[in-house]
């Protein structure tokens, strides 16, 4: 587009001023616009700020919501781990609960219970167990009243086990026997009684008797012996030999020591009780200092026998040992009661039973007491034993089939069914030894009674016990005792070598209650020299018990005769060899 071509003065004066006007207006439209761009840029500005600080607080919203979704998780991997936690912690609440459960059931048992461990099986479960082991048809010529009798007792037993009730009414009526004849050794006082009056005239018709018992309790005699002397011409003084006592010109007989003895040892009366019986019934009171003092006396006295006893039980082939916990107090310290323990050791051949006191219970009192033993060691499974005897080749440390066995009966609590499974065997074991003995089997007819008949039920608890190894949770009591049959199991294998040694070391243990009931009673030795003396005793009387004779007469005679006594003659004070003294003069 060209230009306006411009040719005067006033045209050109009003295009300048039409151009003024016009620049006017453009400067005026630019100043609105600039007032409109700065007010939008403000708005801009003020959204762009607002933006800003929405999205700053979003950043802090979505940050916030961030920290507590990452604390939400942390809170709940916390929740997860406080929850396996408790989980943990109930099943050993549980676990403990359940443990506390068995033992004090145990407790009770052992308290209120019946002592024994025998295990009354079905008698369809025993006749399987026979049958599936010796077979359909097995060869009773020679153990056929075992067998026998295994089955009936069983539904005899089981038949008296279910019924938790009985009734006088029911029970099988059974003839009396008769009054128990009167032992004729007994004193026997005779009493007359006469009617008082004239009798003339009047005809004698025999007598009316009457029997009966009667007591002197607490009967204590005052002895004086007088000692006549006389003078010879010559001006030798004649007196007869004054007899000698354990306590020398002391104010106790012989007798009454082996009283004092007996009731301690045998019958459990601790020293002052018999002192408050004596002082009540008869007036006489001992100090205690004394009566300590005597029983002194007598263990000096007697550790020559003690000695012997143990040089001959180590001459022995076959021991059976054991050990029970008997507190004392220390002699140094503040007198607290520490735990000793009174080891036993049994030798059935000779008759032996040797009691040692010895604070400790580590390997070096067995090997110390037994250094010269060599033979069968049947113990149970205390580590002291096969670290005693681990480097001698001299001892065979052997097993006890009772112990292996109680660990299944404590099972049947947890497990009934797996339990009776193998209990079954042990049953039938004991069956046949106990039939052994009843008639009085030699060691070679009970080696072959063994061999053919229990030797294939002892396979079948070998075999039972490799099947169910690894099958129970390792805490369980029939992981437990499954675990220790298979430790003790190979020790058994003496059994069909030798006829002589017992299934179980229960003689032994037999010898240890004793030990309870003083342990009850007496509650603590004095010292640890006062558990010595307390083993010397236990050695004696339970000795004497196991040979069947009286530990009182059995004291009193060789209180008599100790003083007197070579070492020859020693022999025949140990209660195996031992003779009254009126049985020795009616021998000689």
């Amino acid at each position: 587009m060209k230009p306006e071509i411009i040719y005067t003065l006033p045209e050109a004066l009003e295009q300048v001023n039409a151009l003024q006007l016009q620049k006017a207006d453009l400067s005026n439209s630019l100043t609105q616009e600039r007032h409109v761009f700065s007010r939008i840029i403000q708005e801009l500005t003020t959204e762009n700020t607002a933006l800003k600080e929405e999205k700053d607080q979003l950043r802090r919203w979505l940050s916030n919501e961030q920290e507590r979704g990452i604390d939400k998780d942390r809170r709940i991997t916390s929740l997860e781990e406080t929850i396996a936690e408790m989980q943990t912690a109930l099943a050993s609440k549980t676990d403990e609960a359940q443990r506390k459960d068995w033992q004090l059931k145990e407790l009770q048992e052992m308290l209120f219970g019946q002592r024994s461990e025998k295990f009354i099986p079905d008698a369809a479960t025993t006749q399987t167990a026979i049958q599936q082991t010796l077979g359909e048809e097995f060869d009773k010529t020679e153990v056929e009243a075992i067998i026998e009798q295994t089955i009936a007792s069983t539904i005899t037993d089981t038949q008296t086990g279910t019924t938790s009730k009985t009734s006088r009414r029911k029970k099988r009526h059974k003839a009396h026997k008769g009054r128990r004849p009167i032992p004729t050794h007994l004193e026997t006082e005779t009493i007359v009684y006469d009617i008082a009056g004239d009798k003339t005239g009047m005809k004698p018709m025999g007598k009316k008797v009457s029997v009966y018992y009667e007591i002197i309790p607490g009967k204590l005699i005052r002895k004086e012996e007088h000692h006549l002397q006389y003078k010879s011409a010559d001006g030798k003084i004649h007196c007869t030999p004054v007899q000698p006592r354990m306590i020398e010109r002391g104010i106790v007989s012989n007798r009454l020591l082996a009283h004092l003895h007996s009731e301690r040892f045998v019958y459990y009366m601790p020293y002052y009780r018999q002192q408050q019986r004596f002082e009540r019934l008869t007036g006489v009171s001992f100090a205690a200092s004394t009566i300590d003092h005597w029983e002194e006396v007598c263990y000096k006295k007697l550790k020559r026998l003690l000695k012997l006893l143990k040089k001959t039980i180590q001459t022995a082939n076959y021991l059976k040992a054991d050990e029970t916990r008997l507190r004392y107090l220390h002699d140094e310290g503040q007198g607290k009661a520490a735990n000793g323990w009174m080891w036993v050791f049994h030798a059935p051949e000779h008759k032996l039973v040797l009691f040692e006191f010895h604070p400790g219970r580590a390997n070096d009192v067995p090997k110390e007491i037994l250094k010269d033993f060599a033979g069968i060691l049947q113990t149970d499974a205390l580590s002291s034993y096969t670290a005693a005897f681990k480097e001698n080749n001299k001892v065979t440390l052997m097993s006890c089939l009772a112990h292996i066995r109680r660990g299944f009966k404590k099972s049947q609590r947890q497990n009934k069914v797996l339990s009776d499974q193998v209990l079954v065997y042990f049953n039938i074991i004991y069956r046949i030894e106990a039939y052994a003995k009843r008639k009085h089997f030699t060691p070679d007819q009970r080696l072959a009674l063994r061999q053919k008949y229990s030797k294939p039920f002892f396979d079948k608890i070998r075999s039972w016990l490799d099947e169910h190894k690894d099958k129970h949770v390792p805490d369980s009591l029939l992981a437990k005792a499954i675990t220790y049959a298979n430790n003790q199991w190979d020790k058994l294998n003496i059994l069909f070598l030798n006829g002589r040694i017992d299934v179980d070391n229960n003689t032994t243990e037999n010898a240890i209650r004793p030990i309870t009931l003083f342990r009850k009673n007496s509650l603590f030795a004095s010292n640890e020299h006062g558990g010595e003396r307390a083993a010397l005793f236990y050695s004696l009387v339970e000795t004497c018990k196991l040979n069947g004779i009286d530990p009182f007469e059995y004291l009193n005679d060789v209180y008599n005769r100790l003083h007197d006594c070579s070492a020859a003659e020693l022999i025949h004070l140990l209660p195996p060899n031992w003779k009254p003294t009126e049985a020795r003069k009616t021998a000689m």
